[in-house]
C-alpha cells in the first residue's frame, strides 16, 4: 500500500545503517518503501498540486537526507515523520517558485490543510490562524520566528510542536511524548488538546511580539 510506513526500529535500523555507512544498499531500501509513502501524502495534502511538484519535492527531501543524515534527530520524531516534513517544506518551497498565475494551488491555508495543522477542533484564539501564519509569503520572517520560537521550548514542547508542523492529527504520538499513554483515551485527547492549544497560544503571543 503506498501510505504504509515501516515500524520504528525498521526506520532506526535504515538510519544507523545510513548514518554509519554500514550498509551500502541501505539507503535504496529506504528509498523504495520513503518515495511513495511520501508522494501519497504529499498529493493528499495538496490536491491540486502538479503530481511532479511533489515528486521532485520528495526526491529532493530524501536526497537532502541521504546527504546530511546526520541533521536527523531520533529523539525528536520518527525518521518518516522527519521526511515528511522535509518533503513539506521542500514542496512549499516549489510552489512559491510556480508561476501561480497559471491556476490556483492548494497552499498550506487552506481549510483541509488548516485542519490538519490546527487539531481536532480546528479553532484558535482571537482568530490568531495558525495555518494561515505559516502561510504567510514573506517565508524568510517566518522562518526565522520559527526557529527562534522553537529555541525558546522545552524538549518536550519541541517534540510535540514539530508534531504540529509535520499535520500530525493522532493522538498516540503526542501522547507518548507527554508519557500519558497509560490513561485512558479520552483524558490523553484532553490532555494533548490543552498542550497543543498551549503551544499555539504561546507561539501567538511570540509571532505578535516579533511581527510588525
Amino acid at each position: 500500500m503506498p501510505a504504509s510506513e515501516p515500524s520504528l526500529p525498521w526506520q532506526m535500523q535504515k538510519h544507523q545503517e545510513i548514518l554509519t555507512e554500514s550498509n551500502p544498499t541501505a539507503f535504496a531500501q529506504l528509498a523504495e518503501l520513503a518515495l511513495p509513502h511520501l508522494i501519497h501524502f504529499l498529493r493528499r495534502e495538496f490536491r491540486q498540486v502538479e503530481p511532479h511538484l511533489c515528486e521532485t519535492a520528495v526526491i529532493d527531501c530524501l536526497l537532502t537526507y541521504h546527504q546530511s543524515p546526520n541533521k536527523y534527530n531520533p529523539d525528536k520524531l520518527s525518521l518518516f515523520a522527519y521526511l515528511r516534513m522535509s518533503a513539506r517544506h521542500d514542496l512549499l518551497n516549489a510552489i512559491d517558485k510556480h508561476n501561480r498565475q497559471k491556476r490556483p494551488l492548494v497552499h498550506i491555508n487552506e481549510p483541509d490543510v488548516q485542519s490538519q495543522l490546527i487539531g481536532e477542533d480546528n479553532t484558535v484564539e482571537d482568530g490568531f490562524s495558525f495555518a494561515d501564519w505559516l502561510g504567510d509569503d514573506n517565508k524568510t520572517a517566518t522562518q526565522t520566528i520559527l526557529h527562534e520560537f522553537e529555541a525558546n521550548l522545552s524538549s518536550t514542547d519541541r517534540q510535540l510542536f514539530l508534531l504540529m508542523l509535520n499535520g500530525v492529527r493522532e493522538t498516540e504520538p503526542y501522547a507518548d511524548i507527554l508519557q500519558i499513554s497509560t490513561i485512558p483515551i479520552t483524558e490523553q485527547r484532553r490532555e494533548v488538546k490543552r498542550a497543543k492549544d498551549r503551544l499555539t497560544k504561546r507561539l501567538q503571543r511570540f509571532v505578535n511580539r516579533h511581527k510588525v
